[in-house]
């Protein structure tokens, strides 16, 4: 079956459904993202491994990925973002005593898309935190998060996902003046995101 087949498989079913000419939405077999209509599309993103700060100044690009909806009739669309954490920190209690924790060590991600020359817009944000107070800590973590919208316009959009802050785990001191001496390293060791349309 070629694409031409398909487009007006696609138009008649349309017509069938909805019960009045297919005019506004016409699919367009020229598309290079997807040109053979069909209920449903997957697409796989990019994702990356990146060394985190002690603060973030500007958001961090950690994945994104591009879908096309625009052969879709009233589209839905999932983002799936997945995640591999390592935090590593050592405690030096200096003259003896013990720490506090004050505040856990966290990552906020922060999802948003772009479509066409639309400016970018923000669809949401997750945050991953860890707190244990010990003298050495090495922990890997998964962390992930689902979005979805539901009937968007039909376009091409990318959504990306970015780090915009981070906060190092902090403790006090209690028992001894010598201040706590803390070294920190947190990493993402990997990261995977993919996107699902349906129609409607």
């Amino acid at each position: 079956m070629n694409s031409k087949s398909n487009y007006y498989d696609y138009e008649d079913f349309y017509k069938y459904e909805n019960n009045h000419e297919y005019s506004s939405l016409k699919c367009c077999n020229d598309n290079p993202y997807h040109p053979t209509p069909t209920k449903s599309i997957f697409s796989c993103g990019h994702g990356s491994g990146i060394s985190l700060p002690i603060s973030v100044t500007n958001p961090i690009p950690v994945a994104n990925v591009t879908i096309d909806t625009t052969c879709l009739c009233n589209p839905s669309v999932k983002i799936d973002f997945s995640s591999i954490i390592n935090y590593q920190t050592l405690i030096d209690l200096g003259g003896g005593g013990f720490g506090l924790l004050t505040n856990p060590f966290s990552v906020t991600f922060r999802l948003s898309k772009v479509c066409g020359k639309t400016e970018k817009i923000t669809l949401g944000s997750w945050d991953y935190s860890f707190g244990l107070l010990a003298l050495a800590v090495n922990v890997t973590n998964s962390f992930s998060f689902s979005y979805c919208e539901c009937n968007p316009c039909p376009s091409c959009c990318t959504y990306i996902v970015e780090i915009v802050n981070t906060t190092p785990l902090i403790t006090t001191s209690s028992g001894t003046e010598v201040p706590i001496t803390i070294s920190q390293n947190s990493s993402i060791r990997s990261s995977n995101i993919f996107a699902t349309a349906f129609s409607h």
